[in-house]
């Protein structure tokens, strides 16, 4: 077995609460479609996949670790919920006729992966994507997130690698508070982007 997948099902062992979704995902809920095919990317223990299908969406979540699955598949028949999971190597070639309404990701990437996740987006499909920066690296003497500076984005990078989609939204380095009136420092970029017709 891949030794990062079974670092992850070691993770995934530890008993814990059962996580909250990302707080972002309900704050930018208008700028995303109303329902339709969704998938959560690297969805981890799938907390932002059960917020997807509680909104009404048809959501896949898709993960390598077959533990965090297995949390997930219990947390959603415990709150009658319908999610396919699919257990695989997140790869160029496994995106193969794939197409959704909505790409969530979250605190994963793979650069490699940019053209097929903007492939897989039907005409008027949204992304949505959130990770770490570099910038935290340099600023904050504890930060969150991969240590690996190649796991996180330079300033601007994420709108360079959405470039063919239509950005509705990009947030780098601020979020705003949960009332909206002021702004809050954060390690992360965000961007919504929408899929043109041809």
């Amino acid at each position: 077995m891949d030794p990062t997948i079974e670092r992850w099902n070691e993770t995934y062992r530890d008993p814990a609460p059962f996580p909250e979704p990302n707080p972002h995902l309900a704050q930018f809920r208008s700028f995303l479609p109303s329902g339709g095919t969704a998938l959560d990317l690297a969805c981890g223990r799938g907390a932002d996949a059960l917020y997807l299908a509680d909104c009404g969406f048809q959501v896949t979540a898709w993960d390598g670790s077959e533990v965090a699955l297995t949390l997930l598949k219990e947390e959603a028949n415990r709150r009658a919920l319908s999610i396919t999971t699919l257990c695989a190597p997140i790869t160029v070639d496994a995106f193969k006729d794939h197409r959704f309404d909505l790409i969530y990701v979250h605190r994963f990437l793979d650069r490699a992966l940019f053209p097929v996740i903007l492939e897989a987006l039907k005409p008027q499909g949204r992304l949505f994507y959130e990770t770490f920066t570099t910038e935290s690296l340099e600023t904050t003497t504890a930060p969150q997130g991969p240590k690996n500076p190649s796991y996180r984005l330079e300033a601007n990078e994420l709108v360079r690698l959405c470039a063919p989609l239509h950005i509705r939204l990009f947030i780098d380095g601020l979020m705003p508070s949960r009332d909206a009136k002021t702004f809050i420092p954060t390690s992360k970029s965000l961007l919504i982007g929408e899929k043109r017709s041809r």
